[in-house]
C-alpha cells in the first residue's frame, strides 16, 4: 500500500493530466473524422463532423466491441449520438444497437423500414418506440446536411421499402458524406444488383474514400461500379480469420488492377480517415 503522499499526489497528478489530456483531443477541432472501427466480422463506423455532430454508421456483430470502440472516440462525459444509420437489419451490423440506446441518447435514426424477424431487430424497433426517436427513411430525394460543411447524401435505396421483407443486403442504405475537401461512400453490403441498380438511378457515385461493400465478398464491387465510384482508398472492415474468407482474393486483385489501394480492418485494426 502507497502511504507517501508524496507520490500519490504524483499518481493523481499524472492521471488526471493524461485524462486531460485524451479528452482534448476528443473536443471538435474543424475537420471531418471518420473511424472505421475494428469489430469484427461486421460493420462499424463512427463520424465526427467538424462542429462535434456524431453520427453512427452500423452497429457491428456483437454489442462489446462496438461499445468498446465508440468510447475510445467520443468524448467521455458525451452520452449523446446525433444519428445512428442501420444500413440493413443483419446482425453484423446491428447487434450493438439495442445497447447503444440504452447508452447513450440517439438524436435520430436513419433506416430503410424494412421488415426483418430477427429479435434483436424487434428489440432494436422496440427501444426506437419506446424512446420515441425520429425515425429518417432512406431516400435519395432527401439529403442531410449537418450546417457545418458536412451532408449525408442517399444513394440507395428508393423509399419503398417500408414493411416489405427482403435479403436485406440489396436493400442497405447507400450513402455519401460530402465535404468540402472529400467524399466518403458507405455501401452496407450491397451487391452487384444493387450496385447495377443504383448506377442506372444516374445517381452521382464518385467518392474519395470508399467502405468497400460486404466485407470484400466477390459479390460486390463490380468494375463498372468501382470505375463509376473512382475511389483513392477502399477500406474493407473484416474479422480476423474468418470463416467466409472475407476478404475475397477475387476483390483483392480488381483493386490491385484499377490502382487504388486498400485497408482492412482485421489486419490494421481502427481506420480513421479525415478531411
Amino acid at each position: 500500500m502507497l502511504r507517501n503522499p508524496i507520490i500519490i499526489f504524483m499518481i493523481v497528478l499524472a492521471a488526471g493530466i493524461f485524462f486531460s489530456s485524451r479528452e482534448l483531443q476528443r473536443l471538435p477541432d474543424g475537420k471531418l473524422h471518420v473511424y472505421f472501427l475494428d469489430v469484427g466480422q461486421g460493420d462499424g463506423a463512427l463520424i465526427v463532423t467538424p462542429s462535434g455532430k456524431q453520427i453512427v454508421i452500423d452497429g457491428g456483430p456483437a454489442e462489446g466491441a462496438m461499445l468498446s470502440e465508440l468510447s475510445n472516440h467520443l468524448p467521455f462525459f458525451d452520452r449523446s449520438i446525433d444519428m445512428l444509420v442501420l444500413s440493413h437489419p443483419h446482425l453484423d451490423h446491428l447487434f450493438a444497437f439495442p445497447d447503444i440506446l440504452r447508452r447513450y441518447r440517439v438524436g435520430r435514426i436513419l433506416m430503410t423500414g424494412e421488415q426483418a424477424a430477427l429479435p434483436r431487430y424487434q428489440e432494436f424497433l422496440g427501444l426506437i418506440r419506446e424512446q420515441r426517436i425520429p425515425i429518417l427513411l432512406a431516400d435519395p430525394d432527401k439529403d442531410i446536411d449537418f450546417g457545418d460543411g458536412v451532408t449525408l447524401d442517399i444513394v440507395w435505396p428508393q423509399p419503398d421499402l417500408f414493411g416489405k421483407t427482403s435479403d436485406g443486403n440489396n436493400t442497405s442504405v447507400m450513402l455519401r458524406i460530402l465535404t468540402g475537401s472529400g467524399i466518403v461512400f458507405f455501401s452496407g453490403d450491397a451487391e452487384k444488383e444493387e450496385e447495377i441498380a443504383a448506377l442506372a438511378s444516374g445517381a452521382d457515385m464518385r467518392a474519395t474514400v470508399l467502405k468497400v461493400a460486404h466485407h470484400g465478398s466477390k459479390t460486390s464491387s463490380e468494375t463498372g461500379f468501382l470505375l463509376a465510384v473512382r475511389p483513392s482508398l477502399g477500406i474493407i472492415s473484416a474479422g480476423k480469420k474468418n470463416k467466409f474468407g472475407h476478404p475475397n482474393a477475387v476483390i483483392l486483385d480488381r483493386f490491385e488492377a484499377l490502382g487504388v489501394p486498400l485497408k482492412v480492418t482485421s489486419v490494421e485494426g481502427m481506420i480513421e480517415v479525415r478531411y
